[in-house]
């Protein structure tokens, strides 16, 4: 509950207004056309934004002027409540999926807006808008009639300036992630086909199929006998998706004997494990290091395998096992093996910490948007 007086959206904003209704002709022109695939939760994705006329742009601007700084809502579809600050300074073209909400200066802060938007109170309520539709849909009408806290103007302003230091702190931890990412598939692109050699190695590599380092097993006694999960006891894997899926209490028929690789007969996709597991799919292989091979090296040149290019016919033995790859002896492979290892323990460290960071903001938000927590205004020399 707030301590914040609240106001209907529309009467702290001078503008709420979504895009064009029509789709414009694509390409050919130097205007951005934003969609609700380049709202993400807090920032915007322009890895792929589409472009349009000078002419199609101008008929769609006329009724959606959004500016630099306007807070943007996704308001139809899968990405719906996703929310991020303009940050073009040039002209942009909006689709109907995304609403720009303009702050009244007297009134409101973008930047707290925004905040609010991605704040737990935020997205239940907008939940609660799009509840009982038959798609997963905002109107303007329902943005409008949310409803946020309205802290003294100065007050919105530090608050939203503190929070966006954090949404700061995330990205570039996000960043880091993708970069360290980007060396480990590097290194290892060298490193496991023999391009790189480590330091004291130049023993000769042999050809060798994944059959030759790999057995395999059905998940067979290992799997759960129920799809009732609870929050403590054995972690369960599942086929098309090859993460933890949730845990039993059932302890019959643990895998113990660790670690291992599990591959995905759906996604092509394995994953190393290195804890007691059940498993929900017999359509995940269980793959065991043979003897003079390193399990770690073997889960690491699988990922180099474009499994695109093999005959996709979702069976280990039959397909990805008869494919070829060079293999050093048992030593390289373990320093090979110790390498990526090093490279995953860092980058898991900053999952941790981009982990931590989240929740200290999360908490951040419920204190600073309720008002249970003030900021004090900052003092200035005379």
């Amino acid at each position: 509950m707030s301590s914040f007086p609240t106001k209907r959206l529309a009467e702290v904003a001078s503008k709420i207004q979504d895009g064009t209704h029509f789709s414009p002709r694509l390409g050919g022109g130097k205007f951005k056309y934003i969609t609700s695939k380049n709202i993400g939760f807090g920032s915007l994705r322009l890895r792929s934004v589409e472009r349009i006329s000078r002419e199609e742009h101008e008929k769609i601007y006329r009724r959606a002027d959004t500016r630099f700084g306007d807070v943007l809502l996704t308001k139809d579809g899968a990405n719906t409540g996703n929310s991020a600050l303009n940050t073009f300074n040039e002209e942009i073209s909006l689709l109907s999926s995304v609403a720009f909400i303009r702050a009244n200066p007297k009134l409101s802060s973008e930047t707290f807006i925004l905040q609010y938007l991605l704040s737990g109170d935020g997205q239940r309520q907008i939940a609660d808008a799009m509840a009982g539709n038959a798609i997963t849909r905002l109107t303007l009408a329902k943005i409008k009639d949310l409803m946020v806290p309205v802290p003294d103007l100065s007050e919105q302003r530090r608050i939203g300036t503190i929070l966006a230091d954090v949404d700061s702190l995330v990205a570039s931890l996000e960043r880091l992630i993708t970069k360290k990412r980007a060396i480990k598939q590097g290194m290892m692109q060298e490193l496991l086909t023999g391009r790189t050699r480590l330091p004291g190695f130049a023993g000769r590599w042999h050809l060798k199929k994944f059959a030759d380092l790999l057995s395999y097993q059905q998940p067979g006694q290992f799997l759960v006998s129920s799809t009732d999960y609870v929050d403590t006891g054995i972690p369960v894997l599942t086929a098309g998706k090859t993460f933890v899926l949730g845990h039993t209490t059932e302890t019959i028929g643990i895998y113990n004997s660790l670690p291992v690789i599990i591959f995905d007969d759906f996604t092509t996709e394995s994953k190393y494990v290195d804890f007691p597991f059940k498993a929900k799919s017999s359509a995940m292989k269980i793959l065991s290091a043979k003897p003079g091979v390193d399990l770690r090296f073997a889960f690491e040149r699988m990922q180099l395998v474009d499994y695109a290019a093999v005959d996709h016919k979702r069976r280990w033995i039959g397909e990805y096992s008869k494919l070829e790859v060079d293999v050093p002896p048992i030593e390289e492979q373990r320093a090979i093996a110790r390498v990526a290892a090093d490279a995953d323990a860092a980058i898991i460290l900053l999952e941790c910490r981009l982990g931590a960071t989240r929740a200290i903001k999360q908490g951040m938000m419920q204190e600073l948007l309720t008002g249970r927590t003030r900021l004090m205004p900052t003092e200035t020399s005379a």
